[in-house]
């Protein structure tokens, strides 16, 4: 079982499901596939903040004569995120000491 992020509901994690299994899609696509058939615009307010996360990206595609589809894709960081690979409630990581190849010596910061 995947650790819970604070931010992500369990729609996100069925997104993110669909997509790795099923391919780029239009939120409507994956709203249809969904168990309960979810709206169009709430699987885009959730892909939005996935979006935000890294998880997935988005891209427009031509359908017909310049009318533009918004398509989702899952990132690398989606699939490492499914297969319990990353977390990712750790947005930013804590610095580690600094190694003492890298110090300088007292008399070079002026102290």
């Amino acid at each position: 079982m995947r650790d819970s992020v604070p931010w992500m509901n369990g729609l996100d994690e069925r997104v993110l499901e669909r997509l790795a299994d099923v391919g780029d899609s239009d939120a409507w696509e994956i709203g249809f596939d969904l168990t309960g058939t979810v709206s169009p615009g709430r699987v885009t307010e959730r892909c939005k903040v996935l979006l935000d996360a890294e998880l997935v990206d988005r891209y427009e595609q031509e359908i017909v004569d310049g009318r533009f589809e918004i398509y989702w894709s899952i990132t690398t960081w989606g699939r490492q995120y499914l297969s319990e690979e990353v977390d990712p409630g750790l947005d930013v990581p804590e610095p580690g000491p600094r190694p003492p190849h890298a110090t300088r010596p007292s008399e070079w910061a002026g102290f």
